[in-house]
């Protein structure tokens, strides 16, 4: 069995290597056991995913720091990878907020997380500049006066569609280079212009998000370019609250239950998912 320090000098050695490793995330023990099954490098919570399983929306501040951290506990225990939390804003605004939820990460065995510079406050959806990155170096010094194993992102949240928000872009995640962020994502980046853009501007190893539509760079472009981690964000977790929908619908729809034919045409090869479920001895 794998000590929590095992599992973050192996995940922060996955950063080192810098070649696009994949961390797919799962939204339950269930999918869990299914990713610990199918060895994945690592794998990492989802705020999304998690807050669907628990009937409200995402990053509305209806899952408290206690939840999610009870979450990642129960997602930890279900593998032997390394694990990383997506702890959204640090569930507060100040950098005392985001230290105690670094230390609480730690505290439940997690590899590393991310902090986000979404205020989840409509009226002023990001932090100005200064505290965002006084959070990210409150949450540095706290992690590696602990655990400096633990990898730290800094996320930046913000558009990136035109030329002057991706610069903005740029600018916080050079900042959160600066104080001392152990990797670098911005989930909007989505094309292979905008992703060079960043990836030639800032020393620091970049998570990207693979998992939505319309995203069609692989795995080996994506590390030929030099990105360092592949994230799905809730994309798995979209796929399978998709699906349900899918076929509830039909069956209110139609009448009919030809919906469920879908679940016998599994891929030929493809493992089938109750083998990675625990069962009695």
């Amino acid at each position: 069995m794998s000590t929590a320090a095992d599992r973050r000098a192996a995940f922060k050695a996955l950063h080192e290597k810098g070649r696009a490793f994949l961390m797919p995330n799962p939204f339950d023990i269930g999918t869990a056991r299914i990713l610990d099954g199918l060895r994945f490098d690592a794998m990492a919570t989802s705020s999304a995913g998690y807050a669907w399983t628990r009937g409200v929306k995402d990053a509305e501040g209806l899952i408290t720091r206690d939840a999610a951290l009870s979450h990642a506990a129960e997602i930890i225990g279900a593998t032997t990878l390394p694990v990383n939390g997506d702890l959204e804003n640090g569930f507060g605004d100040s950098p005392d907020d985001v230290v105690e939820t670094v230390k609480g990460a730690i505290e439940v065995g997690l590899a590393g997380c991310s902090i986000e510079d979404y205020s989840q406050d409509p009226r002023h959806p990001y932090y100005d500049l200064d505290l965002a990155v006084d959070r990210i170096k409150a949450a540095v010094e706290a992690k590696n006066g602990t655990a400096p194993d633990f990898v730290l992102t800094a996320r930046s949240e913000g558009p990136v569609q035109t030329e002057h928000e991706l610069e903005e872009t740029i600018k916080r995640l050079n900042a959160f280079a600066a104080a001392g962020a152990d990797c670098i994502y911005a989930p909007q980046l989505k094309d292979r212009e905008q992703i060079s853009r960043v990836l030639d501007a800032v020393e620091a190893p970049v998570n990207i998000l693979a998992g939505r539509k319309n995203f069609h760079l692989t795995r080996k472009e994506l590390g030929d370019m030099g990105v360092t981690r592949v994230s799905i964000g809730a994309g798995l977790a979209r796929i399978a609250f998709d699906a349900f929908i899918a076929a509830a619908e039909d069956m209110k729809g139609g009448g009919a239950f030809g919906c469920f034919d879908r679940a016998e045409t599994m891929p030929e090869g493809a493992a089938d998912f109750e083998s990675f479920m625990k069962a009695r001895l």
